[in-house]
């Protein structure tokens, strides 16, 4: 099995040749690149929708574009979303949309990014090189099987009232046709396993063939915490998985497992070689639990890949940051230091400096604000490096969930409004721990068993949401918990003071994940 795999990869490889040399082309011109990639951008899609709204076939440099075209969030772009779901093409561009992948939102529970063939292929000229790097500069890769993250079972109606297609199946629909029909090939867990009839069956096949793939050499995910608790299942039904495997295999694991002496990534799969998934920010803080299982395998961070689009790829042998996708998609940057200055170009940007992206992509999102925040770390050939930092707007993101204030605030509303309930204060912030979740800190005359109802509304509330949804289901996250306390605001206040901020400076929210908030309200208490 692993020359037919090796014989495939090898193939896959040197059909990734090409993009790898047009991207390393890219990073040592990354301003001619990204002004190529602008002007085919509003001339191919001059005459959708939005393009005669905004007069694309009159603007004739980036200057022009960024003068009359507004910086624009997911609420702007809604309308002509909707007109999508409807089943009108031409919209946001001339190219039909195929797909339209579900996200968290901002200010509302999801919302939907059109995907067209042309942001498919956007996508395949940043994921490609990365692959052939991996190809390239990983001993032994080649002749070993990958796991990527499969959907979730049963997520319901796929597509939209207007016959639009929902949401991707699996995370190798980011890559192209070759490339997924080589990767589908060499994965260690099939697609069949999001037919699984519920969580726990879907958990227990993906973790069997993982145990049943040998060969196991990449494993793709995006949180830490989506794999620790792969191997934590694992640990609680060694005992049924071994059983159910071919007696080669179980008994190849055993001797693993008294090699090593307990269970870790190398008595299971002696040829993984490497483990990409986030490690920057939030996720930083779940890396140790992971190297418990893995403490002999590497693992690269991911770059900063939205739903929306991709912002930076990983480089091997770059431990700081990611270069820039400079020819994926036309990339803008606000100066955080100067936010009301003309957004940066790619190529502009400086070491040090912290910025947030902004993006015109083949999906039809035309400088569109992303509002993560990176910081500028260095350079690959002549393209900024960039690490990830956080998000700029009232975003608390775990594992995934992307929990936003604005969401929190509308199932206060609701709760308050449903239930009759009042409090003097109220928050929700993000807690650590196997599993982390979220606690409802409040301040309320209200009765144990109505805070424990306004928890379950907001659960309720937020459970809506795609991402949040799926880190339930998948036991990332556990439920919401409610901690009744007193003097809540004062507590917030004096809090923030203390950090550092004017008292007249703070606002109430109703999220917040800049201090360990159990803490101290347990010393406040």
């Amino acid at each position: 099995m692993s020359a037919l795999l090796w014989t495939i990869q090898q193939a896959h490889a040197l059909s990734l040749l090409h993009s790898a040399r047009a991207w390393r082309q890219a990073l040592a011109d990354p301003e001619k690149t990204q002004h190529h990639l602008w002007d085919d951008l509003i001339h191919r899609h001059a005459q959708s929708a939005y393009g005669r709204a905004m007069g694309f076939d009159r603007i004739y440099s980036i200057e022009q574009y960024q003068d009359r075209v507004p910086v624009v969030d997911y609420e702007a772009v809604r309308p002509w979303v909707d007109r999508i779901a409807e089943g009108e093409q031409g919209v946001l561009t001339q190219s039909p949309v195929l797909m339209l992948e579900p996200t968290g939102g901002s200010t509302s529970v999801s919302k939907f990014i059109p995907y067209t063939a042309e942001l498919l292929a956007d996508f395949s000229r940043a994921t490609n090189p990365w692959l052939a790097d991996l190809y390239k500069q990983v001993a032994g890769l080649k002749g070993t099987q990958s796991y990527w993250s499969i959907s979730l079972a049963k997520q319901g109606a796929r597509t939209t009232a207007g016959g639009v297609r929902i949401g991707f199946d699996d995370d190798t629909e980011y890559f192209g046709p070759l490339t997924r029909w080589a990767l589908n090939r060499m994965m260690a867990v099939p697609s069949s396993v999001a037919q699984a009839p519920d969580m726990d069956a879907w958990r227990h096949l993906t973790c069997l063939h993982l145990l049943r793939a040998e060969s196991l050499g990449l494993i793709s995910v995006w949180s830490p915490t989506y794999l620790s608790l792969l191997m934590d299942h694992v640990r609680d039904h060694l005992n049924d998985l071994l059983n159910a495997l071919p007696l080669q295999r179980r008994m190849s694991i055993e001797q693993g497992l008294q090699r090593e002496g307990r269970i870790t990534g190398k008595a299971l799969w002696p040829n993984l070689k490497l483990i990409s998934c986030w490690t920057n920010s939030i996720a930083a803080a779940f890396m140790p639990e992971l190297q418990q299982w893995f403490p002999d395998t590497p693992v690269q961070g991911k770059g900063l890949l939205a739903t929306e689009g991709v912002v930076s790829v990983p480089v091997w042998g770059q431990t700081e940051g990611c270069a820039l996708a400079v020819n994926s998609h036309f990339l803008e940057f606000m100066d955080l230091d100067h936010p009301n200055a003309r957004p940066m170009l790619a190529h502009q940007l400086k070491v040090g400096g912290h910025y947030s992206p902004i993006m015109s992509t083949s999906g039809g999102l035309y400088r569109y604000h992303l509002k993560d925040v990176v910081t500028c770390v260095g350079y690959e050939s002549q393209t900024p490096l960039i690490r990830f930092e956080g998000k700029l707007d009232r975003v608390s993101d775990l594992c995934g969930e992307k929990v936003h204030a604005s969401q929190v605030e509308k199932a206060f509303a609701e709760a308050r409004s449903d239930l009759g309930v009042s409090w003097r204060f109220a928050l929700l912030a993000p807690v650590l721990g196997r599993p982390s979740h979220y606690r409802l800190f409040i301040d309320s005359d209200a009765q144990a068993d109505q805070l424990h109802l306004i928890g379950a509304r907001v659960e309720r509330y937020l459970h809506q949401g795609h991402h949040y949804a799926t880190c339930r289901r998948l036991g990332q996250l556990g439920g919401i918990e409610v901690q009744p306390v007193s003097h809540g605001w004062q507590t917030f206040q004096q809090t923030l003071v203390n950090a550092g901020q004017r008292a007249g400076d703070i606002k109430p929210t109703a999220l917040d994940a800049r201090h360990d908030w159990v803490k101290v309200f347990s010393v406040s208490g």
